[in-house]
Parts: C-alpha cells; structure tokens; sequence
C-alpha cells in the first residue's frame, strides 16, 4: 500500500510548555481524526542506541521504538514530532503505518492547545521497580486529574 505524502497544513509550531521543555501546540483548531505529521528520525537498531548514547551521539530523549529490532532517534534528522510531550489525558496518538510512525489528533484540538501523545515507555521485564521508583526516575508533569504519576505504562 503507497500512503500519500503527509501534507504541512501548518497546524503545528514549537513553544514552551508547561509540561516540560519545548512542547508542539496547535496554530489553529485541528479536526479530530487528522493527521498531523509523521515522528521522523535516524532509524537504529536497539543494540546500538545505547552504545550511541555512550559515544555522545544521541542523548536518548527523543527516541520512538518502531518494532523490535529498531527505534526511530528524533534527535538526529527529527522533525517538530519529537517536542511533543507526554500526557496521560493525549488528544493525540501515535499509528504506524508499514514501519512508519504518524501521529493523529484524537478529538477536535483547539488553537494554542498542547499537542500530546501517552508515551507508554516500558521497563525490561526482568527489571524489578516499584512504583515509587517509576515516578522517581520517569516522572510525568502533565497535570492530567488521571496523571499516573509515571511515563511508564502500567
């Protein structure tokens, strides 16, 4: 299946946020179901996002896992995708569509509204944390009256 190009309809601008550093907000009222761009980004395997990291060439915070075996870095040839923050309440999700992350807007966004997406990062399974600890070291800020406390899915 070809998918069509993602048109810039110049929804979106980067401001400061609230939530945390640099957030993706809306410069006019986005339809729910539209999508708004694709999280673009050097693709790397798993193994070597860490040894990257150690070598100085990425700091691992704009990193999407894609599947398995790799993980899309938005630190390095990203777009705008990669300063959208983490909300428990999203209005925004993420689909991948053939190995291809986009990110849509799941209910009508006003104009100046945050765009957000639940990061839903995951610990190795071996790894015993508490949940105290998963809001110590992954704390979210997003003021959600649901807020998890946590960028860790539960």
């Amino acid at each position: 299946m070809v998918l069509p190009p993602v048109i810039d309809r110049g929804f979106t601008q980067v401001r400061i946020s609230p939530i945390h550093g640099s957030g993706l907000f809306a410069k006019k009222k986005i339809p729910k179901g539209t999508r708004l761009l694709e999280y673009e980004g050097a693709r790397v395997d798993r193994k070597q996002i860490v040894n990257d990291a150690i070598n100085g060439l990425t700091n691992m915070m704009y990193v999407m896992g894609l599947n398995e075996t790799t993980v899309i870095d938005g630190e390095r040839n990203g777009n705008d995708a990669r300063f959208m923050n983490h909300h428990c309440s999203p209005n925004c999700e993420v689909y991948f569509i053939n190995d291809t992350p986009f990110i849509y807007a799941m209910e009508e966004i006003e104009e100046d509204e945050e765009l957000t997406f639940d990061y839903q990062l995951s610990i190795i399974a071996e790894t015993q944390v508490t949940s105290l600890q998963k809001k110590e070291r992954f704390p979210c800020n997003c003021g959600s009256p649901v807020c998890r406390g946590t960028l860790i899915a539960e």
